[in-house]
């Protein structure tokens, strides 16, 4: 950083303001052109939880930018411009590429496809993670925190980009002519941005009020990092910023529960091996369950329902019943994800401890663990897990199209029942962004000298493209924004 002029306490050409994999793709770009960089954190160094840390550490790549934009497109169904969704996919053809240039010992292979395989374009994509021999054992079975460790390790290491950690952005500051040209932060510091501020500072997945306001549902919780209340949203509106599917999140049904200090605790669950149920508050069940259980992103929408008569959201929570085979084959979790990625809780191997702390409600019968459990009619979901066993038994089609090899009974006592809520990994919506990354107001022109990338705002909408959609786009997007800022800056000149 150079000497900050008189008005401000420190001075650089970009500033970043949040070190997640969209803060870290815009830095390096940044120092690669030549730039001084300057990284704003929130969170302290030794509390530091990125949304990359805390995932499966899976990368979406492209390999032919044509057909990717088309299934880009469709998943985004309207939601964001194609011509967005395009740079998308340009940029994901050489991903793996960029992320093996700045740590070769992520080792990324191929684990997987598209999660819509359906869709025109499917074939044009895959899925990565950290995956050598080595990388294995080095792994522990955590992806998220491995791919953190590297890449950090490595931007120290390499860029001498100076990361202001405990450093929470309060405000963008404008000059006359309404060009962002700083950030001041909480505590009161001045940071000039000389060529452009970068906001990859996440979602709003942990502000309560947002998610009332903007979500289609609630409650909503979230497993992702704890830092991400919506900060960069206030931010950006407060200069002018348009936003876009701000009713919009990664969705899956989760577990949130009560721990002994009162803060809540969100949870990934993990409905396999097959031998679950799911119901309503009603004992009803109302979906196929195994799309949920293979934790594909579309069960979330099911949970949406609302009954205007009675005011109620009759599958939020909704209930899932196991019993004691599901309870002795593992965890009800992965260990490798969310707060047990990062330390924040520790699930028991057995799954003792949640049953101690009530968490998972149990019972002789389906009927009393439904009843512990709260659910409205317990002798409705008896006879409702009577049938689906019956129908198991009898090898009977199932009527919400499950598919045969997961219509495993649940009959081997005792039982348990666990509260679902919609909720996930992360949020979407956030300031309306173009294909450069730049952060548009509400006419549609870029608000001069702001940019995003990630989470806060991503380019996906109706539906999740693949596993590792969301590292993918913040490392794509991060690269564009900051690419943008300083070429922007380059006009100007």
């Amino acid at each position: 950083m150079t000497s900050a002029p008189a008005d401000w306490d420190l001075s650089a050409d970009l500033v970043v303001v949040g070190f997640g994999c969209a803060g870290l793709a815009a830095a390096i770009t940044g120092w690669r052109a030549g730039a001084e960089v300057l990284v704003l954190e929130k969170q302290a160094e030794g509390a530091h939880t990125p949304s990359t840390r805390m995932s499966g550490g899976m990368m979406m790549a492209v390999t032919d930018p044509g057909p990717a934009t088309d299934y880009l497109d469709r998943c985004a169904g309207g939601m964001v411009p194609r011509g967005v969704s395009e740079a998308w996919a340009e940029r994901a053809v050489g991903l793996i590429d960029w992320l093996t240039g700045i740590a070769p010992e992520l080792d990324l292979r191929r684990v997987g496809g598209a999660e819509h395989p359906a869709f025109p374009g499917a074939e044009a994509f895959g899925v990565y993670q950290p995956g050598g021999a080595k990388t294995r054992l080095d792994l522990n079975g955590k992806a998220g925190p491995f791919l953190w460790e590297k890449l950090a390790q490595n931007f120290h290491a390499k860029t001498g980009v100076p990361v202001l950690w405990d450093s929470p952005a309060d405000r963008l500051i404008r000059d006359e002519t309404g060009r962002v040209i700083g950030v001041e932060t909480t505590a009161g510091l001045r940071v000039e941005a000389r060529k452009g501020v970068v906001l990859t500072c996440g979602g709003y997945l942990h502000n309560a009020q947002m998610k009332r306001d903007f979500l289609r549902t609630w409650p909503v919780y979230f497993y992702g990092n704890p830092g991400n209340t919506g900060d960069g949203v206030r931010m950006a509106q407060e200069v002018g910023a348009d936003l876009w599917h701000m009713n919009q999140m990664i969705g899956r049904a989760i577990g949130n529960f009560t721990l002994e200090d009162g803060s809540d605790l969100s949870v990934m669950l993990f409905l396999n091996p097959p031998g679950y149920v799911i119901t309503d508050r009603h004992g009803r069940r109302f979906a196929d369950e195994s799309t949920q259980a293979n934790l594909l992103h579309g069960f979330y929408y099911h949970l949406l329902a609302y009954d205007p008569e009675t005011g109620e959201t009759p599958r939020n929570p909704c209930y899932w019943f196991f019993d004691e085979r599901r309870r002795k084959a593992g965890m009800l979790t992965l260990p490798s994800v969310g707060v047990h990625a990062v330390g924040i809780y520790r699930w028991s191997a057995d799954n003792q401890a949640e049953i101690e702390r009530g968490w998972i409600a149990s019972g002789a019968t389906i009927a009393e663990a439904a009843r512990a459990a709260g659910l409205a009619d317990p002798d409705a979901a008896e006879a409702e897990i009577a049938a689906y066993n019956a129908a198991c038994h009898a090898g009977t089609p199932d009527p919400f199209g499950r598919p045969a090899e997961t219509m495993v009974p649940v009959d081997q006592g005792p039982f348990y029942c666990v509260r679902l809520y919609p909720g996930g990994s992360n949020t979407t919506g956030g300031p309306r962004r173009d294909a450069g990354a730049r952060i548009l107001d509400t006419r549609g022109a870029p608000i001069p000298g702001l940019y995003a990338a990630g989470e806060l705002g991503q380019a996906t909408g109706m539906l999740y493209p693949s596993d590792g959609s969301n590292l993918s786009e913040g490392f794509c997007f991060g690269q564009i924004a900051a690419e943008s800022a300083l070429a922007d800056a380059e006009g100007r000149a």
